[in-house]
Parts: structure tokens; C-alpha cells; sequence
């Protein structure tokens, strides 16, 4: 995988994504996939999506759509923990660049213009209020995926843990990296899903591990009996990948 060019994905970004607004809302999306922006596109209870609930992972947040025949996953954000008995999905407004929903779209297009085995980012949206916000993202479905929990095959797992390396290498650290997050298609490649609150820049070692130890306490908690081989291999092959990436520089 080469490393990122900077000024080649600039101009992706510029040739792909446009604007659309509504009263109370706006969206970026890529017109190069989508045509006819419509807030409806984020909305599960349009008959005309399809939707249908994605049921691994996540806060019952997210669903299979189609919108004019292109495949997607919609994820409405939702907040987790003790603050979502209170306040179930706003955030404080801090400006669009910093809405969850646009920094992920843009976080994910990065990567997957660098070659990222990630989803394809094709819509994100915000509906403001006076102080606060409200948000959903739509990505690429990916054919026939199921999540590295439901594979104990260790050969996945290495393969697992070298895209991991790959994700570091290029500065990208992923906030909930889990055994939800990490999909298997039906050609049994790995995907890497949900950047919520992930960030690109120089990775410390200290970061490089937390995102490791996210993801072990969750092998841990759903598949603990994979620990001492399918986990073992994905270590391994993810310490294997990161020396060989640092002996290239």
C-alpha cells in the first residue's frame, strides 16, 4: 500500500464531494455515486430505502438501504454510556469541520483513497439545532460481510492484523476498534467500518497499543474461547507487518 498522497486526495475530495442544504440541515455527499441529494436518504422509516436493521454491534443505530440501487449501510449516531439516558443522539455544535458525521465522511474518504480496505463514504448529514446537532452517515455496503467475531479461521485473523498495521501506518486511530468493526466479506477479505471519532495524524506507540487492547478486551468479552489462536495470529501478523512498514522507511 503506498503512503499517503496528500495532494492527489485533495483533489478527490474536491472532485467527488458536493453540498446540499435544507432549512435546519446540510449534507456532503459523492456525486460521483449518488444523484438527487434528498434528506430523505438518512431517514430508516422511508419506504423506499428498504431499510432493514443491521443486527451485530452497534446502538440499534444503524441499517441496510438502497437508494437508487446503490447498496449502503446508513448509521444514525448515537451516544453510548450513562449520558444517553439524558441525551439519546445530540451533540454540542462546534461548527460543520467538527460535526461527527462530516469528520468521518472526510476520515474515511482518506482512507479509502489511499487504498484502506474501508467502506466507501457516500453521504453525511447534520440537522442543527439552536446549540446543539443531530447526525447519520451513509457508507458502501460491503457484499456479504459478517464480523470477525463469527470467523475462527486463523489465516482471516493474520490478515486481520496486517490491515490493522496498514490503518497505523498511515496515522489513522480508530476509536472503538472491535470484533463488530472489523468485517469479512464473501471473498473472505477484511474490512475496517466506523471511524466515529477516529483522527489521521502521527500515531504514538502508546496509541498503537490502546487500539490493540480495545480490540483484545473485546475478543475477550464475545469470543473469548479465539484468544489463544485466531487472536494469537492477528498479533502476530500485526507486529510482522508494522516492522516491516518501519525497515521501509
Amino acid at each position: 500500500m503506498a503512503d499517503l498522497d496528500t495532494q492527489a486526495i485533495q483533489d478527490g475530495h474536491r472532485s467527488a464531494s458536493a453540498r446540499h442544504a435544507w432549512p435546519g440541515g446540510e449534507m456532503v455527499y459523492d456525486q460521483t455515486v449518488l444523484a438527487g441529494p434528498s434528506p430523505q436518504w438518512f431517514d430508516p422509516a422511508n419506504a423506499a430505502l428498504g431499510a432493514q436493521p443491521v443486527s451485530a454491534g452497534g446502538r440499534a443505530a444503524a441499517w441496510y438501504v438502497s437508494i437508487h440501487a446503490v447498496a449502503a449501510v446508513l448509521r444514525r449516531y448515537r451516544r453510548g454510556g450513562l449520558v444517553a439516558r439524558v441525551v439519546r443522539d445530540r451533540y454540542v455544535w462546534q461548527g460543520l469541520s467538527r460535526a461527527r458525521s462530516f469528520a468521518e465522511f472526510d476520515l474515511m474518504r482518506t482512507l479509502w483513497l489511499a487504498g484502506l480496505p474501508v467502506p466507501r463514504p457516500l453521504a453525511a448529514a447534520v440537522w442543527r439545532g439552536r446549540f446543539t446537532y443531530r447526525a447519520a452517515i451513509l457508507t458502501a455496503r460491503i457484499a456479504g460481510a459478517t464480523p470477525l467475531s463469527q470467523a475462527n479461521r486463523p489465516e482471516i485473523w493474520s490478515n486481520a492484523g496486517r490491515v490493522i498495521a496498514e490503518m497505523h501506518r498511515l496515522g489513522a486511530w480508530h476509536a472503538d476498534l472491535n470484533v463488530f468493526n472489523i468485517l469479512i466479506d464473501d471473498q473472505a477479505q477484511v474490512w475496517l467500518i466506523d471511524f466515529d471519532r477516529g483522527h489521521l495524524g502521527h500515531l504514538t506507540d502508546a496509541q498503537r497499543a490502546d487500539n490493540l487492547s480495545r480490540l483484545l478486551r473485546s475478543v475477550r468479552k464475545v469470543v473469548p474461547e479465539l484468544e489463544s489462536s485466531c487472536w494469537a495470529s492477528l498479533n502476530k501478523a500485526y507486529h510482522a507487518r508494522w516492522h516491516d512498514s518501519e525497515k521501509a522507511l
